[in-house]
């Protein structure tokens, strides 16, 4: 059987999210009234992460990334969790609304054990950070992250048997839908209860050695050869 994981980043790989805490440290006061907008609905996700990053320098950038890199914890199992999928040949995807600036320093040490990491950019070109949203989000989203999780898995991972999901909030429902197999944490957790889930098996996390030990796992079908690729 070929399988693939696909996680999201900021409060799923990451303790908490790490825009917000971002925001809280760098951002001027500005950002709360956007952030506020953006929780209740007012604008789309892409827009409101714009926005913000929007207020801070760019001079900011080396700051960011120390900071980030020191005060950022991921979720407790990460390590032996991608070497339990590496043991089982299975490749793991991050699929995050989130930017590089942040994704990659905190990932730099397991990129080895990363098959791909789809996410938004932040560019410096200008006096202050601004986003660039490579895979833009289409009809089959219903919340604008910036990044569609439903092409991605559908178009680039259609050719595997089995498609494994982890998140933790509302960009994350609709990626759900195009995944058999369902880790929840934090918000999605109550999300998915309220959501049409038929034929799908939905797990709750909080941390990854719960991933591991789950009894999905266990048997030949997940020792899948090393020659299945990324389609």
């Amino acid at each position: 059987m070929s399988a693939v994981f696909f996680s999201d980043f900021d409060g799923t790989i990451t303790e908490r999210d790490v825009i917000d805490a971002i925001m809280a440290e760098f951002a001027p006061p500005e950002y709360k009234k956007i952030q506020d907008d953006l929780y209740l609905g007012k604008i789309d996700i892409d827009i409101g992460i714009r926005q913000m990053f929007q207020l801070i320098p760019s001079n900011k950038k080396d700051e960011i990334v120390k900071w980030v890199k020191e005060n950022i914890k991921l979720r407790e199992g990460f390590t032996e969790f991608l070497e339990f999928l590496n043991q089982k040949n299975i490749p793991f995807v991050v699929l995050s609304g989130g930017v590089d600036l942040y994704i990659y320093p905190l990932l730099e040490k397991y990129l080895d054990k990363i098959s791909q990491i789809y996410c938004n950019r932040i560019t410096l070109q200008k006096e202050k950070m601004d986003v660039i949203f490579i895979y833009r989000c289409g009809d089959k989203c219903r919340k604008n992250c910036g990044i569609c999780k439903p092409y991605i898995i559908k178009n680039y991972y259609g050719g595997y048997n089995l498609k494994i999901y982890a998140g933790d909030g509302i960009t994350d429902l609709d990626a759900c839908m195009h995944s058999d197999i369902i880790f929840s944490t934090g918000q999605l957790k109550q999300m998915l209860e309220e959501e049409v889930m038929e034929g799908k098996r939905v797990f709750k996390f909080d941390k990854f050695s719960e991933i591991i030990k789950n009894p999905i796992f266990s048997g030949e079908g997940f020792q899948q050869e090393k020659t299945v690729k990324n389609l």
